[in-house]
């Protein structure tokens, strides 16, 4: 199977109330690139993400990781190249520990636990966690579950990362350190933001959504120095 990138053709999606969400989305993301979604609430970033991860499935169109089309029957297969974060922490963090939490994904893949050892102990490392292993979520910051959900994604070695709001309600001091850890992700990030200079720092291409399709697709750099495009843009 080929990773080496995300391609969405013609990609529409309804909910079951009739809501599109998305409408007739077409885009290619290259393996490494770091794309930041940018729109306002409703405007489809989150949808196109759960199509992403194969958490939810096209209407029509088609979502391919490589050259593996996103379908229930390829879902598990999806789900070992592509990791998402969630916007609140505490959708992922469910363990006694965070190392069991961080562990949980590798163990779930059958790999042999000194195998699950390496990953957890890695993952736990790269995001400043290497000591916190045996506390609990709820006595951390939360910055720190916020970094312990990265890690328990990370854990999985995936190709493709999925973040959706990962600045909401960090302080600053926690935002550098989510800036820092992504910074050091090598493969491809896909990240979901209100937060302008979040994505400015972190990715090198945005791409707005408006009511379910796209408004622009280029360098985030002309977007950001281009404040009557932003207002445009509603951003």
């Amino acid at each position: 199977m080929s990773h080496h990138f995300v391609r969405y053709t013609d990609v529409h999606y309804r909910y079951n109330d009739g809501t599109e969400a998305l409408r007739g989305v077409s885009l290619e993301i290259k393996h490494g690139e770091r794309v930041a979604l940018l729109g306002l609430n409703g405007s489809g970033k989150s949808t196109l993400m759960l199509l992403t991860d194969a958490l939810f499935y096209p209407t029509s169109g088609e979502v391919n990781v490589g050259d593996v089309p996103v379908t229930e029957k390829t879902a598990s297969m999806i789900r070992r190249s592509v990791g998402f974060v969630f916007q609140d922490p505490e959708d992922m963090l469910f363990m006694p520990t965070i190392y069991d939490d961080v562990a949980f994904g590798p163990r779930n893949m059958q790999l042999p636990e000194e195998e699950v050892m390496r990953r957890a102990e890695n993952a736990l490392t790269l995001v400043g966690l290497k000591n916190m292993g045996e506390k609990a979520s709820y006595q951390l910051s939360g910055g720190q579950r916020r970094s312990a959900a990265i890690a328990s994604v990370l854990s999985m070695e995936p190709d493709i990362l999925l973040l959706d709001e990962p600045s909401a309600n960090l302080d600053g001091k926690a935002r550098k350190n989510l800036i820092e850890i992504l910074n050091k992700y090598e493969h491809t990030i896909i990240l979901a933001t209100h937060d302008l200079d979040l994505a400015a720092k972190i990715c090198h291409r945005a791409v707005v959504l408006e009511e379910g399709r796209v408004k622009l697709d280029s360098p985030i750099e002309s977007l950001i120095s281009n404040s009557e495009l932003l207002k445009e843009m509603s951003l």
